[in-house]
């Protein structure tokens, strides 16, 4: 499974919840970007890394990977390989930009 990294501009280290969680290594701390967009709405970034072999899997799947969220429901999600924080040219999408 993909792993959070930790990047420059997270500000804060979502914790795992007990330290039993923690020293299994069943949860591991998640660094991230919260803020709030333009209309007020709740963010939040992280980076994942894939593994050697998970990245070959995507290559090989075509590019598509699963994803999976705990809940009754899912979550709008933004998922790129480019980075939200660098500046991009007017004629590139913006959606997932962070002020």
């Amino acid at each position: 499974m993909a792993v959070g990294i930790p990047f420059e501009q997270a500000n804060l280290i979502l914790r795992a919840p007990t330290p039993e969680d923690a020293a299994a290594g069943t949860v591991y701390d998640l660094h991230v970007y919260r803020y709030r967009d333009l209309d007020g709405n709740p963010q939040v970034f992280s980076k994942w890394q894939f593994t050697p072999e998970e990245l070959a899997e995507v290559v090989a799947s075509g590019g598509a990977f699963w994803f999976n969220c705990w809940g009754h429901t899912h979550p709008p999600i933004w998922i790129s390989g480019s980075d939200p924080f660098t500046p991009r040219s007017a004629s590139t999408p913006t959606s997932g930009d962070v002020p």
